[in-house]
């Protein structure tokens, strides 16, 4: 195809990148063939396609090209098949750069362009060089400025991380917990008498080490001598996942700064690799605030948004979901004020679900109890109903919380959500935002004279906290989806 705009093509050490992004996706396979004891000559016919595949990908950045044209990028890619995507500019919500250590050295930027048709970047520009990018950057957001100048754009500043903050965001999600789990996940797919040897061995210098630390002092009772290791045992295990935790938060959010610019956000973080994603804020679909018990423990919210389309998550591509990764609960309303400023967020009154619904969470409670302490009959006959016993007893107190701390507020602005007890999350919708408004009753809800509200947005990504408000009177129910409904009429839809 001819176009009038010229073509720009990758940077000329775009397949050195593309050599080691293949190199890391390879990585797994190619340790599981050559060390596993159970592998195969189809581990081996799979391996050598994947390198075919690897090489071909190498290849190709050199049938890549991209135009800048007046109203769009079209973006052209393909060896024997061709693709050719066009994306408006204006479509483009998120212009997201990636720079690792390896791309600062060469002066180069992996870039990721995000639309509303969500799942996955709508094009990845790998690798381009800073001067490009500035082109890019002008196109999008059409502004009148010289290419070859530095212009100095008026930011605002909403938060950046200390080291402190992003030491007590580790120790809050304790990420360590998931790394440890695929580590042995890992381990496990090609475990040998070797491999079991050396785990044995490092689980018994542990308990010996620990051994050591109490074997100075004198037990009436060997029951105080095992529950004193068993402390030490879960404490240490609880400080190194701690430690793994924040080396990990320190290598993703170091020298976290958010920036208002205009009508965008922009997030700069990164130890080793950085990244900078931008969001416009009119795209900003559901905002959530979490609340676990470390965050109320060290008096700290965080703040995730959905936006229609984007990526789902890191894997896909870079992620803007935590735009306020940790900070103080004190600057909770200076920060929504800054990210949606229209909202009197200082007016918002929650008001509360049916009460009675705890009797419908405790039935639920009762049946997971039933299933989860079974196996205790298996280690001893009497484990089982004291199990049981203190399972019901949480069952109670989790099921009056649960329905005490749910609730909903809802205005001319925005409807709004809340529950969780040990996990709190408060998910708030702009009513623009909202594209359908649900009653739902299920058997039982029609048993209670009850019913649920679902409201979906453009950005509802599964797993995450959105507006299904439960327990609510059926009358109630109605009367708010009407409510909704009126104060949407003649609103025009807003991604």
């Amino acid at each position: 195809m001819q176009s009038e705009v010229q073509a720009n093509r990758l940077h000329k050490i775009s397949p050195l990148f593309i050599l080691f992004e293949n190199i890391k996706k390879l990585i797994f396979p190619i340790v599981l063939a050559l060390f596993s004891t159970r592998s195969s000559s189809w581990e081996w016919f799979a391996l050598g396609f994947a390198l075919i595949i690897s090489l071909g990908a190498i290849i190709q950045y050199r049938f890549y090209r991209y135009w800048l044209e007046g109203d769009k990028i079209r973006v052209q890619e393909g060896i024997f098949f061709r693709n050719v995507r066009q994306v408006p500019y204006k479509k483009i919500q998120n212009l997201n750069l990636v720079q690792s250590p390896l791309h600062r050295l060469f002066g180069v930027v992996k870039v990721q362009l995000e639309s509303a048709s969500g799942g996955k970047p709508e094009a990845v520009i790998n690798v381009i060089d800073m001067q490009a990018v500035k082109v890019l950057k002008h196109k999008i957001n059409d502004e009148e400025e010289q290419l070859n100048e530095e212009v100095a754009q008026p930011k605002d500043s909403i938060l950046s991380l200390s080291f402190g903050e992003i030491v007590r965001y580790g120790m809050i999600t304790n990420r360590g917990l998931v790394a440890v789990a695929i580590f042995f996940g890992f381990i496990m797919q090609f475990m040998d008498d070797q491999i079991e040897r050396l785990i044995t061995n490092y689980i018994s210098q542990f308990t010996q080490w620990i051994d050591g630390l109490v074997s100075s002092i004198e037990f009436e009772n060997g029951w105080l001598y095992y529950t004193l290791i068993t402390i030490i045992g879960v404490v240490s295990a609880i400080i190194a996942l701690w430690l793994l935790s924040i080396a990990m938060a320190l290598l993703k959010f170091h020298g976290f700064v958010l920036v208002k610019n205009k009508d965008k956000l922009q997030a700069t973080m990164g130890l080793l690799t950085r990244l900078q994603a931008t969001i416009p804020m009119t795209r900003i679909q559901t905002l959530t605030i979490h609340e676990s018990l470390l965050h109320r423990w060290f008096k700290r919210i965080g703040i995730t948004i959905e936006t229609a389309g984007g990526v789902n998550n890191e894997q896909q591509g870079v992620s803007m979901k935590q735009v306020v990764p940790v900070a103080p609960n004190g600057m909770r309303h200076e920060l929504l004020k800054e990210i949606q400023g229209d909202v009197d967020w200082e007016a918002i009154e929650w008001q509360p679900i049916n009460q009675k619904g705890w009797r419908r969470v405790l039935k639920v409670m009762v049946l997971i109890g039933l299933v989860i302490t079974a196996p205790l009959a298996l280690w001893n006959l009497y484990a089982y109903p004291i199990g049981f016993v203190i399972w019901l007893i949480y069952s109670v107190y989790y099921s009056k919380a649960y329905v005490k701390g749910a609730g909903y507020h809802i205005n001319g602005q925005l409807v709004a959500f809340k529950d969780g007890v040990i996990f709190t999350k408060y998910t708030f919708v702009r009513l623009p935002k909202t594209q359908t408004i649900t009653v739902k009753e299920s058997p039982f809800d029609r048993r209670h004279g009850m019913a649920s509200l679902v409201i979906d947005t453009a950005g509802a990504m599964v797993g995450a906290h959105h507006i299904n408000i439960p327990y609510l009177d059926l009358g109630v129910a109605i009367a708010i989806k009407d409510r909704i409904s009126d104060n949407i009429k003649g609103t025009k839809f807003n991604w």
